[in-house]
């Protein structure tokens, strides 16, 4: 899945708890007639696949399909798959790496079955992880209410890059890092983007470069991307 807060800065997420989960029947073990199991390009629960780019056949008349859905595998890109439901109906899945099957994110949570079949992060209740297709951890972040209220970043290396959280009046909290480690910047934003109260940021040889921050964030996000 795909998400990005308003600074093209992927959100945060902590540890996924699951509880009263039914599980999907892998189809492998259903009674499905053989004539129909030989035309199976899969037995998993796949519901759909997904690419970086839009589906060039998307007609956008379908507001919840994503426009990166696709009917069948696509290179480079993503599968959904339906891991169960819990006692309240809600939907567990998990996205993974078409190319090497490994998880693109932590299973998380499904409220609503229109979106199922959308790609955005947003669309996701609870804590989530993505992984890079090596299996480092890209960004973690939490939605409530399909509200996001913290999240993290992190460089290839591993190191955290920026981290976020709401705080009590609804505003952005953000503190960014070099690739290096050092502090980048602190700072909050409201909900038009715009600062509140005072804003810091520095060079990563630690000079105050609050004048800069702009660039400074556009520098952190690119290299985070």
């Amino acid at each position: 899945m795909k998400f990005k807060n308003l600074l093209g800065l992927s959100l945060l997420a902590s540890t996924l708890f699951f509880g009263g989960c039914t599980t999907t029947q892998n189809l492998a073990n259903s009674k499905i007639p053989a004539e129909i199991k030989s035309q199976l390009s899969t037995s998993e629960a796949v519901l759909g696949y997904f690419g970086d780019e839009d589906n060039p056949d998307y007609c956008g008349c379908v507001s919840y399909i994503d426009s990166s859905y696709y009917m069948t595998p696509v290179q480079d890109g993503y599968y959904r798959v339906l891991l169960g439901r819990n006692a309240t109906g809600d939907f567990l899945v998990q996205d993974f790496y078409q190319e090497t099957k490994t998880p693109q994110s932590s299973p998380a949570w499904v409220k609503d079955p229109m979106k199922l079949f959308s790609f955005s992060g947003s669309d996701i209740e609870g804590p989530v992880t993505l992984y890079r297709k090596n299996g480092k951890v890209e960004s973690t972040f939490v939605n409530q209410d399909g509200v996001s209220i913290q999240g993290e970043e992190f460089y290839p290396t591993g190191q955290r890059g920026a981290a976020y959280k709401v705080d009590e009046n609804g505003n952005d909290a953000y503190r960014l890092w070099y690739a290096s480690g050092k502090i980048a910047a602190e700072y909050v934003v409201d909900t038009d983007g715009e600062y509140v109260g005072v804003y810091k940021a520095w060079q990563e040889d630690g000079r105050e470069a609050n004048d800069d921050i702009d660039d400074i964030r556009e520098r952190v996000a690119l290299e985070l991307d």
